[in-house]
């Protein structure tokens, strides 16, 4: 009766089972795109025409296993060679979801070793799902070994139909690249075709031809050893505050610290993910790997960034700090832990200490941000009541991808920010009453702007290339002095700022500025790394914006901007430069 029923679905139903991954891709991207943006005029068409060639080699596959001709051990190959590409559009389906980034093939050995914990604490309140891929897994093993073949010409049909249907349907590609989500549209193959030049590598007479130097100058300031917390909020992103952008306001708490102190208006994050907020926050670097490094557009994680001699935890230990790291994620999770040990932190806890065990737990084995912000004034308190001065980095992760409110367990990027602005808000007004002002900043920043499509209002008033780029910065120093600072600013220059601490003497570069300067320190270009277009360097200067492609000796601006040729190659000649500099450690 089973090889009955098999033969039933392989004849009748397989067809229109392989097809359903392509439909449900096609509609959740469009819905997802227009419930962003507001923008509905796009059709799921485009996402069924770029995935159509990929999938009509998927069905070809299947459907050649199927003829009655084909020899059993040929069939079974040409199924399994079928199922690595099926399985492949299926997990790159799984990052677009969780992740608005596409499948990189070299990101399987950043994520792979954490992908079924991350699945696991992500899909736990869904037992029917998992059940359903445990049915769908046993089938389809059987599907692969059995013997069974396409009869009737009806089903033959059927194939040769959907086949050419969907090779036809690739001539509706259209192009466009100018449309901020353009990349979303790209099948997964394509899209890493076109990224593959990131990891192309500089050949030996290029690095040994390439000449820059950044030129650096210093000026006199005031020096200070004022107590640090460093607050890097998970995907906090400018259009989320009313205050920031207007576009949304779901951050009061956070908006009336912002003008009760200092707060930065055009302030970018350096890079895509949390890894390159700590990168750019912690050792001034830009978050740009080297070529073929397997780095995230890579693999293993801050690949290039370990054992840095200038991080701010050495930097400041050196000046009698006590250096503390705090978060309630999984410190194993991008080898976050090894990192932060090899950058010079005294003090490094996660989700593992024991004052989180009463708590519950999300995503990353993370307790909610109220008990994080609790174990910071732990921490603070006693390294005070020690009589040491404190430099405490925390990192966030309510507010993580996908979004679920710890109060009540709503799965809504609007409840997760709520919720964490009520904690920060709480957080701060704490530290206002216990004094900690007298001596003390507080630094608020997010890590990167959220990983979801970019919305209409913020592409309006921030442009394409800035907007996916722009997070708050707020500096508190309790004496509710507010200052709206609109000169640009980025996250290595907050590292700069800091790493001066106790000194008389501030230095920057066109590159690299400090965000003690209201102006007149800031830097004269920022650099982005795109999470969207990985081969894509985005850099901003005043107005102008430019786009540079990694390509090994080939790398270069593409586009069109207002800056002379000798600008433009002056640029590349950073990016390069950067890359070339990055060196492998014994610890990666």
């Amino acid at each position: 009766m089973s090889i009955t029923v098999l033969s039933f679905v392989i004849r009748y139903c397989l067809l229109p089972l392989l097809l359903v991954p392509l439909l449900s891709k096609s509609l959740y991207i469009i819905t997802l795109i227009s419930g962003y943006t507001g923008i509905e005029d796009f059709s799921a068409l485009q996402v069924v025409a770029n995935d159509a060639g990929l999938y009509a080699v998927i069905i070809g596959l299947f459907y050649l296993s199927l003829l009655a001709f084909v020899p059993y051990f040929v069939a079974v190959l040409l199924r399994l060679l079928a199922s690595v590409l099926l399985c492949i559009y299926l997990v790159d389906y799984f990052v677009i979801v969780n992740f608005n980034a596409h499948l990189l093939f070299s990101d399987v050995f950043k994520y792979a070793s954490y992908s079924l914990r991350y699945t696991q604490q992500t899909y736990q309140d869904q037992p029917l799902l998992l059940v359903l891929i445990i049915i769908a897994g046993g089938s389809y093993l059987l599907l692969l070994l059995t013997g069974v073949k396409v009869i009737g010409n009806k089903i033959h049909s059927a194939y040769v139909i959907t086949i050419l249907v969907l090779i036809g349907s690739t001539t509706l590609i259209h192009g466009q690249q100018s449309y901020v989500h353009a990349w979303v549209f790209k099948n997964v193959i394509d899209y890493n075709l076109t990224a593959l030049s990131e990891s192309r590598a500089y050949s030996k007479p290029f690095i040994e031809q390439l000449k820059f130097e950044e030129p650096y100058s210093c000026a006199e300031k005031s020096a200070k050893n004022p107590n640090v917390i460093v607050l890097m909020v998970e995907s906090l992103s400018s259009y989320q505050s009313d205050f920031f952008s207007g576009v949304h306001d779901w951050t009061p708490h956070l908006d009336n610290i912002a003008r009760q102190n200092t707060a930065y208006q055009q302030f970018y994050a350096n890079g895509f993910t949390t890894e390159d907020g700590e990168i750019s926050l912690l050792t001034g670097r830009l978050p740009i790997p080297k070529p073929a490094s397997l780095t995230a557009g890579g693999g293993t994680s801050f690949a290039g960034f370990f054992d840095l001699p200038d991080t701010l935890p050495k930097i400041l230990k050196a000046r009698d700090y006590q250096t503390n790291f705090l978060t309630t994620a999984d410190l194993s999770f991008s080898n976050t832990g090894a990192w932060l040990a090899s950058i010079g932190f005294d003090y490094i806890e996660g989700h593992e200490h024991p004052y989180y065990d009463q708590w519950p737990r999300y995503h990353f084995s993370a307790a909610p941000d109220e008990a994080l912000l609790q174990r910071i004034n732990a921490v603070v308190e006693q390294d005070m009541a020690a009589g040491k001065r404190s430099f405490t980095f925390a990192k966030t992760v309510s507010t993580h991808h996908p979004f679920v409110d710890p109060q009540s367990n709503i799965k809504s990027e609007e409840a997760a920010f709520r919720y964490a602005d009520r904690q920060i808000g709480q957080f701060y007004e704490g530290l206002k009453a216990s004094g900690y002002f007298e001596h003390g900043l507080l630094i608020i920043v997010g890590d990167h702007h959220a990983m979801v499509p970019l919305k209409e209002p913020e592409i309006q008033r921030f442009g394409v290339q800035r907007a996916g780029s722009r997070v708050p910065l707020i500096i508190a120093d309790g004496s509710e002095v507010a200052r709206n600072i609109n000169d640009l600013y980025q996250q290595t220059d907050v590292y700069n700022g800091l790493k001066y601490l106790g000194r008389e003497q501030s230095c920057q570069s066109p590159w690299l500025g400090n965000v003690f300067g209201y102006g007149a320190w800031t830097a004269q270009y920022i650099a982005h790394r795109r999470g969207d277009n990985r081969d894509i360097i985005s850099v901003f200067s005043g107005q102008h914006n430019v786009r540079i492609k990694l390509d090994g000796d080939k790398t270069k601006v593409v586009g069109q901007n207002a800056l002379s040729d000798k600008i433009n190659q002056r640029l590349v000649d950073k990016i390069n430069a950067t890359r070339i500099s990055v060196k492998a450690s014994a610890k990666e």
